[in-house]
C-alpha cells in the first residue's frame, strides 16, 4: 500500500490579510488545501502582524481560517526566537522581517511553498524557500 504524502502551504502576512479581505487567490489556495486534506501553516508572528492590519469587520473571516481543522499556528518559542534572531543578525530592520523569517523557516523546514507577496524578500532570507506568489 502506498500512502499519499502529506503537504501544505505556509502563509505569510500578506496571504493572511488577503484571505481575510477575500482576495480570490488566497481564498482559492485555502479551499484547495482544505479539499486536499493538507495543512495551512500560519506562523505566530505572521498572525500577530496580520491581525493588526485586518479590519474589525473581517475578523470573523480570519477566525474561520484559524479554526479550520488543518490550520496550525507554530509558536515563537525560545529556540525559534534564537534561530530567527541569528538569521537576522546585522539586519537594519529585523523587527519588520521577523514574520517573513518565521514563514520562510516554516516553509523550508516542511519543504512546502510559502504564499507571499514578497518573493524577493523571502528568497533574500533563504534562497531555498519555495514561493507561491500572490497576484
Amino acid at each position: 500500500m502506498i500512502t499519499a504524502a502529506l503537504g501544505g502551504v505556509v502563509f505569510d502576512t500578506a496571504a493572511v490579510i488577503g484571505f481575510a479581505n477575500q482576495a480570490n487567490y488566497a481564498q482559492a489556495v485555502v479551499w484547495a488545501t482544505v479539499n486536499a486534506g493538507n495543512t495551512i501553516v500560519v506562523p505566530a508572528t505572521v498572525l500577530g502582524v496580520a491581525r493588526a492590519h485586518i479590519p474589525a469587520d473581517r475578523l470573523d473571516i480570519l477566525e474561520a481560517l484559524l479554526e479550520l481543522p488543518h490550520t496550525i499556528v507554530p509558536i515563537l518559542d525560545r529556540a525559534a526566537a534564537e534561530r530567527l534572531g541569528t538569521a537576522l543578525t546585522g539586519s537594519a530592520n529585523a523587527e519588520a522581517l521577523l514574520p517573513a523569517s518565521q514563514a520562510t523557516h516554516e516553509a523550508i523546514t516542511r519543504d512546502w511553498p510559502c504564499l507571499t507577496a514578497r518573493p524577493k524578500k523571502l528568497r533574500q532570507l533563504d534562497a531555498r524557500v519555495i514561493i507561491d506568489p500572490l497576484p
